[in-house]
């Protein structure tokens, strides 16, 4: 009788009989959908893992605990899964378990057991056929367990290692560092499972790593001898963990099978029902397997955990635990954890262990197209497509390997491909050789003049000046010296709606920035104007120009005005901007340093450019005079206006000494000083022998990413000079001073601005962040960032100073003024915009926006005169096409009242002809050139700059 099954279903029996399963195409099509299915997993559990350990907005910076968490959720999915399908038998039936065409040849050469191990292996017999169904609901034994072990514990080391290696490196570097496995895999596969590997399957192996390793060495950071300890071990782990799980299935299975023939005979013919007591003695075995290994794995790691000491950690230092997001990713990790540990035995199983292991590779390249978001060059997608060739052909090959014999043709194929792959090989070597050793652009030393590059694209070229006559000058003059904002008053009027009080939305409140009734200068003469105040308390590195040394400011009417070659002098303290690099200018460092030059008073600010030497040693000197956007800014770099500053991730950074850097968690004395004179008064920071206190950094922080470090370097930077950081990506739209003077009665202001409209009053955006040096705050924002793992994510560091109710010492300004458009694309608040009315972050580099209708929806004001009203023509359209011609954008127009606009990233965009971005880069090369004023009405009083470059 047919089974109710298949009642409804009877596409699956004719499936199974025009398709069986044990013909050569069918197996490699099985295998596919494997090999693709547990490629998947492990991309995603190392996403997710990143994720959780690295590079997530709540970073959870313990690996020991999160290794924990990810074996409780695996262990509650085998033991899950394995339940369900023996219940319902459902698994085996559709997957079959099936064998290779030359099965039959295996069953005969099933390696027998010794009478000696009789004793222990009969115990997984009596196991299996205590429930016909298999292993999955009958009581677990000690025999059994005590088999399983060492492949228990090498699952358990290889995750926990993994996890530890995540957390302490990059993605290119934990690529570059796992390629060890290949090498391994190979050689451990003959030794420990006895399978030996054909000279064509070696070949496509190496040359698969070959290549995968030119790929990821360009895009390399440094790191540290405990990582690459950490990446070995691991590698070795990962290599082994596949063979030791085959060879743990095969002893099991083979030890039920030769317990099944001595119970039957030897002799005995095979009956109609060996073929399902096999599929159940598969399905039994296993899952026996699976769920000994996750229950023994986490109960050593629960050990380990019990005593790492994280979990005190993550009670005192930990600020996210509530966040629902964390949790999601934890469970994620977990069930992925468990669905890579189920693929990986399938595909041993059905391929070969180096087959599981080599999967690695072109995952990783996978991952590295993705992370330079498909943007590699041409040598970088040559290395990445022979990879996933390569390992394609690997796959083919052991397969090929399992289902069929070498015969006199297939060996003269081998030496045939051969002699192709060898030539490959040393192409590939070449290849690599020649990007090395391609020319760069390396100028002669300082006065040497070097020509532009010219942009071809005719659109561009022929491009209006300007469409409108617009009023530079719309702020009026620039605001004196020691004038200052009100910032209580700003973000009282500015505040949000459901606060009962002041404006509603940021269209209100950028209405609000226009006006001046928040600035304010203070009376001369009674010490309540910043240049009346002593230099050597400023706030700021360098305040004086002296060091800090001098006890008063120039006067204003010693004050010099700058010139070509010389900067000028302050009436006050000069204060410093920061902002932070990695790699080779692009136009967008130019625009950057082209706003600051445009709105700033440059006689007291200072531009720090601090570049990343940490991932290239001699960063200030490319920079400096082998950059070819950098070479226009080098006058100003003689002249004082930018200071090129070599960042590497210091090992301590002094604190305060009048403030109390310990507290009840973390205190402690070792009471006695070491050989220095140092000693230990509290986590992480130390007291040296003239009462000077240090805060400690691990040199792991080396390694960690780009992102992860920029968020650090405006906390560290801040701490020990002051003044104001920004993003790189932030384009400074009106004069920063009255915003960064401190007020002499009540000392500093620090600020930053709100993550988005209505957010979480700790949820900090720090893209715009200003403190004060060597403070109180500041050292407790760095504190913290390092107590939670390197962990300077505004919204986490923001959720820390409102749970220790520190948040009312950083101001939280408005989007409007640093990030107005960032609540248009909530479409919150009321049903006004701003303008221009963008719904995306890239509508400033587009000539034709989105939603055009709504550009200038809420504009009230008149269409300015057109300078050249045949321009609309040439290329961009006639009147008609536009609701509101953009003639009307102008400087005046963007955003009016903000004192900045966060552009949000967008770093593979150029700006179109006549595009906001456009306008504005026309507006400051027309200042530099001396044919345009500044928006205070001012002309460029300083060294010629050429235009910008938009090749």
């Amino acid at each position: 009788m047919q089974s109710p099954r298949f009642v409804n279903r009877p596409w699956r029996s004719l499936a199974r009989m025009s398709l069986p399963l044990n013909t050569p195409v069918v197996w490699q099509l099985s295998n596919g959908h494997l090999i693709v299915g547990a490629g998947s997993a492990d991309i995603g559990l190392l996403t997710i893992n990143r994720l959780i350990l690295t590079t997530g907005v709540f970073k959870f910076p313990y690996p020991v605990t999160t290794t924990f968490i990810q074996f409780l959720i695996t262990t509650f999915l085998v033991t899950g899964v394995s339940w369900l399908t023996q219940r319902t038998l459902r698994f085996p039936e559709s997957l079959e378990f099936p064998q290779s065409p030359d099965s039959e040849e295996k069953e005969a050469l099933c390696p027998a057991v010794s009478d000696s191990n009789h004793s222990q292996k009969n115990s997984i017999v009596q196991h299996v056929n205590a429930n016909p169904k298999g292993a999955a609901l009958a009581r677990l034994g000690w025999r059994e367990a005590r088999e399983v072990l060492p492949l228990a514990v090498v699952f358990f080391a290889k995750v926990l290692l993994e996890n530890l290696f995540i957390s302490r490196t990059q993605l290119p570097t934990y690529i570059l560092l796992r390629i060890s496995v290949i090498p391994l895999s190979l050689l451990l596969t003959p030794i420990v499972d006895h399978t030996p590997h054909s000279g064509l399957s070696l070949w496509s192996a190496f040359l698969a790593g070959f290549s995968l390793l030119l790929a990821t060495i360009p895009s390399q950071r440094l790191f540290t001898f405990e990582n690459a300890i950490l990446g070995v071990l691991s590698s070795i782990l990962v290599a082994l963990f596949p063979v030791l799980l085959l060879r743990t299935y095969d002893t099991f299975y083979s030890s039920l099978h030769f317990q099944r023939q001595t119970a039957a005979g030897f002799d005995a013919e095979p009956s109609d029902s060996a073929d399902p007591i096999r599929k159940q003695d598969e399905l039994g075995v296993f899952w026996l397997i699976l769920r000994l290994t996750a229950m023994i794995s986490t109960a050593l790691q629960a050990v380990v955990f019990l005593f790492s000491g994280e979990l005190q950690d993550i009670l005192s230092n930990c600020y996210v635990l509530d966040m629902k997001i964390l949790w999601c990713c934890f469970w994620g990790s977990g069930m992925l954890t468990g669905v890579v540990l189920i693929l990986t035995l399938l595909l041993a199983k059905r391929t070969s262990a180096a087959v599981a292991t080599i999967l690695f590779v072109p995952e990783s390249g996978l991952e590295l197209v993705i992370l330079n978001h498909f943007s590699l060059t041409l040598s970088n997608w040559t290395d990445i497509i022979m990879c996933w060739l390569s390992s394609l052909y690997f796959v083919l090959e052991k397969g090929k390997e399992g289902t069929s014999k070498t015969t006199g043709s297939a060996q003269r194929f081998y030496y045939v491909l051969r002699s192709i792959i060898l030539p490959v090989v040393m192409y590939a070597c070449v290849h690599y050789v020649a990007h090395l050793s391609q020319p760069v652009f390396s100028p002669s030393r300082p006065g040497s003049d070097h020509a532009s590059h010219i942009n071809l694209d005719l659109t561009w070229l022929n491009r209006t000046k300007s469409l409108s006559i617009a009023k530079d000058d719309y702020l009026g003059p620039r605001p004196h010296v020691d004038t200052m904002a009100d910032l209580s008053l700003l973000v009282n009027r500015c505040n949000e709606v459901d606060s009962g009080k002041g404006v509603d939305d940021v269209v209100n409140c950028l209405s609000y920035l226009t006006n001046s009734d928040y600035l304010s200068l203070p009376a001369a003469g009674k010490g309540l104007r910043a240049s009346e105040q002593d230099p050597r308390k400023a706030h700021f590195a360098n305040a004086d120009g002296h060091g800090n040394t001098l006890n008063r400011y120039i006067s204003t009417s010693l004050a010099r005005a700058p010139t070509d070659t010389f900067i000028g002098t302050c009436a006050g303290p000069v204060i410093p901007f920061h902002v932070y690099w990695t790699g080779p200018a692009s136009w967008r460092v130019e625009l950057f340093i082209k706003a600051y030059l445009y709105t700033q008073n440059l006689p007291c600010s200072r531009l720090w450019l601090w570049l990343d030497c940490d991932i290239d040693s001699q960063c200030v000197e490319n920079m400096l005079y082998r950059d070819p956007i950098f070479q226009r800014f080098r006058p100003l770099v003689d002249r004082g206006d930018l200071v090129v500053k070599a960042w590497k991730f210091p090992l301590r950074v002094p604190l305060p000494s009048e403030s109390n850097h310990t507290d009840a968690d973390n205190y402690f004395s070792t009471g006695w000083p070491d050989k220095g004179g140092e000693r230990v008064i509290g986590k992480g920071i130390v007291q040296d022998s003239n009462g000077q206190q240090w805060l400690l950094l691990n040199p792991t922080h080396l390694a960690f990413s780009p992102t992860v470090v920029s968020d650090a370097v405006r906390f560290i930077v801040l701490h020990q000079h002051g003044g104001l950081y920004c993003d790189m990506d932030v384009l400074l739209m009106r004069d920063m001073r009255p915003m960064l003077l401190p007020d002499p009665v009540t000392g500093p202001r620090p600020f930053a601005e709100q993550w988005v409209e209505r957010c979480h009053p700790g949820e900090y955006n720090t893209a715009v962040i200003s403190l004060p040096a060597n403070s109180s705050l500041s050292s407790y924002l760095l504190r913290g960032g390092l107590r939670m793992g390197l962990n300077f994510h505004p919204k986490v560091i923001g959720r820390m100073m409102w749970r220790d109710g520190r948040n009312g010492e950083l101001k939280m300004l408005h989007n409007a003024v640093f990030d107005p458009l960032v609540t248009n694309l909530r479409r919150e608040g009321t049903n006004t915009c701003t303008v221009p009315c963008h719904k995306n972050f890239h509508g400033a580099f587009m000539s034709h926006v989105e939603e055009a209708s709504k550009e200038w929806s809420n504009y009230r004001g008149e269409q300015l005169p057109m300078a050249d009203p045949d321009s609309l023509v040439r290329g961009f359209g006639s009147h008609e096409d536009w609701d509101l011609p953009p003639t009307n954008r102008t400087m005046e127009n963007f955003f009016h009242g903000a004192w900045a606009y966060h552009i949000h990233n967008q770093w593979w965009k150029s700006p179109e002809p006549l595009s906001w971005m456009d306008v504005i880069m026309q507006a400051q090369d027309g200042f530099f050139d001396g044919q345009r004023m500044n928006l205070y009405g001012e002309h460029w009083k300083g060294p010629e700059l050429r235009a910008y470059d938009t090749t």
